[in-house]
């Protein structure tokens, strides 16, 4: 049997949490006047609350006995919760975990019962309240848009990490429950990774993804200044180009992806700290290679791919386990060489050991997975305390040359409602990711369910109208790799609709 076409071919990758979470509220900002989302709380001729669109959180859960996410009469704002961590009642065409209806839920609500679906990490809550939380117990901290409905997805870990598996599969679930309903919903994706920077061509060819009124909101990643990314020229046909990996102490394991500027082509070997250098790995359609470092007793796995399927691009993976510490070098030796630029990109920062670095890194080029597509509105963060972009905050272009972000809000110990009936500061581009979902929320539902501007209600557009209305500074061009277009300004997107 041939497959002669498929609909979406994605290896399966871990995913780093966007989100830093610091307990209690000292120091920490609300972003919603900064924004320009409080004009329309506080203007009487125009009621711009998120009322009719669906906000999809896919993250680390949410608490549901959170006051912040009960209406008055006792109903809540999750109109349904998967749980892809708990075994029993999974959503109809899926096989995993137990799906809560919001008559469930309010069931939940009424006997105070928390045992249904538990937020052990925060993150999900806490983004939750971002986009739509009422501010029950403290006014001052509700959600940009606090009117808009919630539908939660809870991901399941494989082997201890999220992966972009459970991640596209509780999207489509998400958008497939706004079309039943009928209601447009944004997503907000809180988790990137620094493989797979090269899918920049759409391949979410699913329909519901080029559907008026469904929209795809993710941060960019928190890898601005963690020295997990270099990049280089490799000079001509034999040329050859060193990278270095530095190493403070031992690490398990360790894994490299080197992407060629298409149609690039090189071979590669890597060199230990006491000199022991690999096989030679050749460029091919696919070959791979594993040896031994006897020195250092470091196993070694060398792969590359060219075209890959998805990008066209040759790809070049390196993973070592049991890795001692020291100067080891990757040499990429010319075979076909045009322009000649690569990029290299350790795993992302959480996964490393902190003295794991590249010795030579570069903070452009650190957007992450699955910002890296065209059609996902891709955000930074900025500091509201200074005014500037957050050190931490990927920066664009994608490998692809695509400019990114497409705009930054803000993400520095944003005050969010936390579990327990608390609240706590979360800092990192999944909170300045939450404050743009919000605020299409609000977009939404003035161009869409009110039925004032219902062709204004694609992705392409309502990009647009964020980068028009944002804020932008008179000594600073723009777009750039850092700011993007400028900084959210949801006020002055609607203006732009004049």
């Amino acid at each position: 049997m041939s497959i002669l076409s498929a609909q979406k071919i994605e290896p399966i990758i871990r995913l780093a949490s966007l989100s830093q979470i610091s307990q209690g509220t000292t120091g920490g900002v609300v972003g919603n006047e900064i924004i320009g989302a409080n004009f329309f709380k506080e203007n009487p001729n125009i009621n711009v609350t998120g009322r009719g669109v669906i906000i999809g959180i896919v993250d680390s859960g949410i608490d549901y006995l959170h006051p912040d996410f009960i209406y008055p009469d006792g109903t809540s704002k999750i109109l349904y919760l998967w749980d892809q961590t708990k075994d029993g009642k999974p959503p109809k065409g899926y096989y995993i975990g137990t799906e809560y209806t919001n008559e469930d839920i309010k069931k939940a609500i009424r006997e105070k019962d928390a045992t249904l679906s538990v937020d052990e990490e925060g993150s999900g809550t806490m983004l939750s309240g971002i986009c739509a939380g009422l501010g029950n117990i403290n006014p001052d901290y509700a959600g940009v848009a606090n009117e808009a409905s919630l539908i939660v997805i809870k991901l399941k870990k494989y082997d201890g990490n999220y992966t972009n598996a459970s991640l596209s599969v509780a999207t489509e679930y998400a958008a497939k429950k706004a079309l039943e309903l009928n209601m447009p919903i944004v997503f907000n994706i809180s988790y990137g990774s620094n493989e797979l920077v090269a899918m920049t061509a759409l391949t979410l060819r699913d329909a519901v993804f080029f559907e008026r009124g469904i929209c795809i909101v993710s941060g960019v990643g928190n890898e601005g200044n963690t020295q997990t990314h270099t990049s280089g020229v490799v000079q001509f046909n034999g040329g050859e180009e060193y990278i270095e990996l530095e190493l403070s102490e031992d690490d398990p394991d360790v894994e490299i992806q080197i992407w060629m500027d298409r149609p690039d082509r090189v071979n590669c070997e890597v060199i230990s700290p006491t000199g022991e250098t690999s096989k030679l790995l050749q460029v091919s359609s696919y070959s791979f290679l594993t040896g031994l470092y006897d020195f250092e007793q470091t196993e070694y796995l060398l792969v590359t791919n060219y075209p890959t399927t998805f990008s066209g691009q040759q790809q070049i993976i390196i993973n070592l386990k049991n890795v001692k510490k020291g100067i080891w070098k990757i040499k990429l030796i010319g075979v076909d060489i045009n322009s000649g630029i690569y990029n290299a990109y350790l795993s992302n920062r959480v996964f490393l050991k902190p003295g794991t670095r590249f010795r030579e890194s570069n903070p452009e080029k650190t957007i992450n997975y699955p910002a890296t597509y065209e059609d996902v509105i891709s955000v930074g963060a900025y500091d509201t305390i200074n005014g500037t972009i957050w050190p931490t905050s990927s920066r664009g272009p994608t490998i692809d040359y695509i400019p990114a972000p497409d705009i930054v809000a803000p993400g520095v110990n944003i005050i969010a409602p936390y579990p327990g009936e608390k609240y706590a500061r979360i800092s990192g581009t999944a909170p300045a990711a939450a404050y743009v979902t919000g605020s299409l929320a609000l977009f939404l539902q003035y161009v869409l369910v009110e039925n004032r501007y219902p062709k204004k209600a694609f992705t392409q557009s309502m990009v647009t109208y964020l980068k028009a209305g944002a804020t932008r500074f008179d000594n600073t061009s723009y777009p750039n790799s850092a700011l993007g277009y400028g900084l959210l300004n949801i006020r002055g997107s609607f203006e732009q609709l004049k």
